[in-house]
């Protein structure tokens, strides 16, 4: 009926202007008043909706924060207003909003493509000294958890986004992104181009940067700081690596394992060096039957070998791998006494020890959606990626196989030297969180220390 009609009408026209108003609390009594008052009688006696036209009347909660007013007596805008800037060495200045920590912070700027993980991305030791812009413009929509941590806290120095979700919609969620990082001391900002910026660090390669909420300094003042400052040569391993030695015990969660096919049963012993590991590199090695003692990057290889080891894991870590000459005199004793694992960081390590270089690529790869083609099997996995540094395979000696390429650009994304039981890859086989593409190499570790243990 039209009448019927009219009245729906009113009730939808009547719940979009209590929602846009955003009542709550005291103000909620207002506002069922006001539907009170202005619902016909015949509709608020008919709060059924059925195939004969009556109707259900529904209760509408919003979530707001209530108008404030200034001193003056005027309202407050109910928005935020531009209160951060991004400043990179360029010269370009980008204004934001924050929604982290506050305070000046300095760093260089890298983008990462991937669409989901920004909890792992957070908590992973090699973005120490990075602000990590993430290419995906909505970030937040899950919230965090204290399962996807991948350590014991953040890292990186600053998140730089363009939208924040303005709700969470995870059963998993604890807390909201902005309540995670405020907590930890990290800065956010976000409602900047962050497409226009990806694009200036594709040109012009990796910047420099400040993030600042602090209105007395100038434009100026942040972009000679920015200007001041260079990561490279700088040893970032030392800060993120544990202390002293310590077992690991868990293992990947039963609801999360996704590769229980392929164990032999058998128990291997595996010394873990600690450059910034990741905790899920922990967890996929102790799931395929290792024992795992992590050490820190600074533990002695004869310490090791009187662990009696059937492998040695050097992990991912942060920086440049020339920035720390310990760490390669480590792997350089340790080549040909065990099987050896490089994964990241420790790639790196492994090709300088080798006797290649490495250098610091343009913008590096950091994402969840790289293809590499495994050159023994022809076949192309998709690879989560981290890393500003790469090793140079013409530099390598012989014997030294390039077994895996980054499709985007060429780079070596493995080695192997199967003189001395060595291999290694660029990118992140645990790839937590996803893509599984690459998982099998803890597997080919696995079977690189069975065959050592029976030649021996």
């Amino acid at each position: 009926k039209k009448e019927n009609l009219d009245a729906v009408s009113l009730l939808y026209s009547l719940s979009s202007t209590v929602s846009l108003l955003s009542l709550r609390n005291n103000n909620m009594a207002m506002a069922t008043r006001t539907l009170s008052f202005v619902l016909p009688t015949s509709l608020s006696s008919q709060p059924s909706l059925d195939r004969r036209g009556g109707f259900r009347v529904s209760v509408i909660r919003c979530s707001a924060s209530p108008l404030t007013f200034s001193s003056s007596g005027v309202a407050e805008k109910p928005w935020i207003s531009y209160n951060a800037r991004l400043v990179l060495e360029d010269g370009s200045i980008w204004p934001a909003k924050t929604f982290g920590a506050p305070g000046t912070r300095i760093a260089e700027l890298v983008f990462n493509t991937s669409l989901t993980g920004y909890q792992e991305i957070l908590t992973d030791p090699s973005y120490a000294g990075q602000f990590v812009l993430m290419t995906n413009p909505q970030i937040g929509n899950t919230g965090v958890n204290p399962d996807d941590e991948e350590s014991g806290q953040c890292f990186l120095t600053g998140l730089v986004i363009r939208n924040l979700s303005i709700s969470t919609s995870n059963w998993r969620c604890t807390k909201t992104l902005a309540d995670y990082l405020t907590e930890r001391n990290i800065m956010g900002v976000y409602d900047l181009d962050t497409r226009a910026i990806t694009r200036r660090l594709r040109e012009d390669g990796s910047l420099i940067g400040v993030l600042s909420t602090e209105q007395s300094k100038t434009d100026d003042e942040l972009l000679q700081m920015s200007r001041s400052w260079d990561i490279v040569g700088i040893d970032l391993i030392s800060d993120v690596s544990c202390k002293s030695p310590y077992e690991w015990v868990d293992k990947t969660n039963p609801e999360w394992d996704f590769n229980t096919n392929s164990r032999d049963g058998k128990s291997y012993r595996v010394i873990a060096y600690d450059f910034g590991i990741k905790q899920n590199i922990l967890r996929r090695l102790s799931s395929y039957g290792c024992q795992i003692t992590v050490v820190p990057s600074t533990w002695p290889a004869s310490e090791a070998l009187n662990l009696n080891p059937d492998g040695i894991l050097f992990s991912n870590g942060p920086g440049d791998p020339s920035a720390v000459p310990y760490a390669v005199e480590t792997v350089k004793e340790l080549l040909g006494k065990v099987p050896v694992y490089g994964i990241c960081m420790g790639h790196q390590l492994l090709g300088q020890a080798l006797g290649g270089k490495t250098f610091k690529m343009k913008f590096g790869h950091h994402g969840g959606n790289h293809p590499v083609r495994n050159n023994r099997t022809g076949q192309v996995e998709i690879s989560a990626q981290n890393h500003n540094y790469a090793v140079d395979p013409a530099s390598l000696p012989e014997g030294v196989e390039v077994t895996h390429v980054n499709l985007n650009d060429g780079s070596c994304a493995g080695l192997s030297f199967p003189a001395m039981n060595v291999m290694s890859l660029q990118y992140h086989p645990e790839a937590s969180p996803g893509p599984h593409d690459s998982d099998n190499a803890f597997k080919e570790f696995i079977e690189l220390m069975k065959r050592s243990k029976q030649s021996s």
